[in-house]
C-alpha cells in the first residue's frame, strides 16, 4: 500500500481518497497493467493501471511521457459501484491485429447518485491475455457470500447496512445488543424471521437485536442498493427502446427532471 502512495499522484482523486493507507482493513485484491480501448473517434488504445482493493477500484495512466515512472491516479470507484460485462463485440472500425476480442471485457463504474442514463464510467479494457481477462472478470464482479442457510443474508464488512434504533431495546439474552433509543448499528447478517446480528456504532461489540425496533437509514449500501435497481429498469427500457429502433440514452437525456427516486 505504502509502495502504492509512493508511486502514484493522488491529486485528482484526493478529495475520495484521503488517508488512503490509514484505513487498516484496506488491502490489494489484484493490480495489473492492461488497455483501454476507444473507439469514438478513430481507434485508440491508452494504457492504464489497475488498482483493486477490499472497498475500490482506482485507475491511474502514466500521463507525463518524460516521467514514466510517476502514475496520476485519474478515477476512482467504491466496489458497490463496479459491474463488468464479458460479451463485446467490435465494431466495424477496430483493426484486427490490435482488438483481442477474446481479451476484451466491458468494466462500468457508477458512483452514488449519478443518473441511471449517464454514459460516464462505461471502458472497454483489453487484457493481454484470456487467462488474464477472466482473473480480473472473475474478481471485479461483485463479490456474493454464500451461505448454508437459505433464511440468512450475509454481507461484506465494508458493504453493509447501517440502522438506527428507534425505541430503546433491553437485552432479552446475553448475546443480544443492549441498544439505546437513536443508537446506529452496521449489520453483518440478516435472518427472515426479523433478527439481525451485527455491531453498534462504536465497533467495540457485536450481537443481535430484532429489526422491529430498528429503521434502515441512509449509507452507501443503500445508495448502490437503489442505483442498482435504478439501472435494472433502465436497462430493461433499453431494451424496449432497442427493439423499437430508438436511442435510449436520447430518450432519457429528455427526462432530466426525474427525481432521483423514480
Amino acid at each position: 500500500m505504502e509502495a502504492v502512495e509512493l508511486r502514484c499522484d493522488f491529486t485528482k482523486i484526493s478529495d475520495v481518497m484521503t488517508n488512503f493507507t490509514g484505513k487498516a482493513d484496506r488491502y490489494i485484491v489484484k493490480e495489473g497493467v492492461v488497455m483501454k480501448l476507444n473507439f469514438k473517434s478513430g481507434f485508440k488504445a491508452i494504457k492504464i493501471h489497475l488498482w483493486l482493493f477490499t472497498d475500490c477500484l482506482v485507475i491511474g495512466a502514466t500521463l507525463d511521457p518524460k516521467d514514466q515512472s510517476k502514475i496520476t491516479l485519474t478515477e476512482h470507484c467504491p466496489r458497490q459501484g463496479i459491474t463488468v460485462v464479458g460479451h463485446f463485440t467490435a465494431p466495424r472500425n477496430a483493426p484486427k491485429k490490435k482488438v483481442m476480442t477474446e481479451n476484451i471485457f466491458h468494466l462500468n463504474l457508477k458512483k452514488a447518485g449519478q443518473p441511471a442514463y449517464s454514459k460516464h464510467g462505461r471502458h472497454v479494457i483489453q487484457c493481454p491475455s484470456p487467462q488474464e481477462r477472466q482473473k480480473w472478470f472473475e474478481v471485479l464482479k461483485p463479490p456474493v457470500i454464500e451461505s448454508e442457510n437459505p433464511e440468512e443474508t450475509i454481507y461484506e464488512e465494508w458493504d453493509v447496512p447501517l440502522v438506527k434504533a428507534q425505541h430503546h431495546y433491553t437485552k432479552a439474552n446475553e448475546d443480544d445488543l443492549e441498544l439505546l433509543e437513536g443508537e446506529v448499528c452496521r449489520v453483518l447478517k440478516k435472518y427472515t424471521d426479523g433478527w439481525c446480528y451485527g455491531v453498534e456504532g462504536t465497533g467495540r461489540q457485536k450481537g443481535w437485536f430484532p429489526m422491529s425496533f430498528m429503521v434502515e437509514i441512509q449509507s452507501d449500501h443503500a445508495k448502490y442498493r437503489d442505483a442498482k435497481r435504478k439501472q435494472e429498469l433502465v436497462d430493461k427500457i433499453a431494451q424496449s427502446a432497442q427493439t423499437m429502433g430508438q436511442d435510449v440514452f436520447s430518450t432519457l437525456g429528455n427526462g432530466r427532471n426525474m427525481s432521483d427516486d423514480f
